[in-house]
């Protein structure tokens, strides 16, 4: 991640400590609500605007900066090997930990879904012993690491959801609310590593907007977003083969 993408989600980071929505900056700076969230989504954010975005937020320059040299650290949680074979032996015990990560209190996942308090105590003490969590008294929960959790694609986790993934997720009728593109492309390597890099940045951009919002209780629903490119043709594109030279 370059500097200015650290700094525009340092910045996210900022406002969301000071429960700062976008509604209140637009309000305030007199501009829509899209056209905020597309400011601080630009890397031409000019000096002038992002003045009045700290102004307006009670945030100083040096605090974004402060945060923003923490990120390469911060951005990505990745879990060790013993964590994610745990996780990924019990598919319970995963979407457990994941509604934790997300925010969810045991009590409020006690009440919502269907897990009693024995089941849930014994989660929370095998990701406490795990090293995942910080159980206090109460089942006060504390996540040990803050961060946007990734898991390894080779590793026992990303290995099922992968799996998961490939079975199910284009095996659906796409509905005109949905979004599906697909172009069969001649293009070089160095130009799909560039993009590659692009998409990565988008898909943070979309996590950080996500969390954002997970934050501020803005009403959201459950979405998967599949980035991908490799080597590929339609298969009519081999029906006639090359001549052997």
């Amino acid at each position: 991640m370059s500097q200015i993408d650290q700094f525009l989600v340092a910045l996210k980071r900022s406002l969301k400590a000071k429960n700062i929505l976008y509604k209140d900056l637009a309000k305030n700076l007199g501009l829509s609500e899209s056209s905020v969230k597309r400011i601080l989504s630009s890397k031409s954010l000019s000096l002038e605007r992002l003045e009045e975005i700290c102004r307006i937020a009670d945030i100083s320059f040096s605090e974004v900066v402060k945060t923003a040299n923490l990120e390469d650290t911060n951005q990505v949680m990745l879990l060790t090997d013993e964590q994610e074979k745990a996780l990924g032996e019990n598919a319970r015990l995963l979407h457990y930990f994941m509604m934790l990560q997300d925010g969810k209190t045991p009590q409020k996942i006690e009440k919502e879904y269907q897990i009693n308090r024995i089941e849930s105590q014994k989660f929370l003490f095998q990701l406490d012993r795990l090293n995942l969590i910080e159980l206090h008294p109460r089942d006060k929960v504390k996540l040990k690491k803050q961060g946007f959790l990734r898991f390894r694609r080779d590793g026992p986790v990303g290995k099922a959801l992968f799996e998961q993934t490939k079975a199910s997720y284009l095996s659906y009728e796409f509905k005109p609310e949905d979004y599906i593109r697909f172009t069969l492309l001649k293009v070089s390597p160095p130009t799909l590593a560039k993009y590659k890099a692009k998409f990565d940045r988008l898909m943070l951009d979309l996590q950080e907007e996500a969390r954002f919002e997970g934050e501020h209780n803005v009403p959201v629903v459950d979405t998967g977003v599949l980035l991908a490119f490799r080597p590929w043709q339609y298969s009519y594109m081999g029906a006639i083969k090359k001549k052997i030279e």
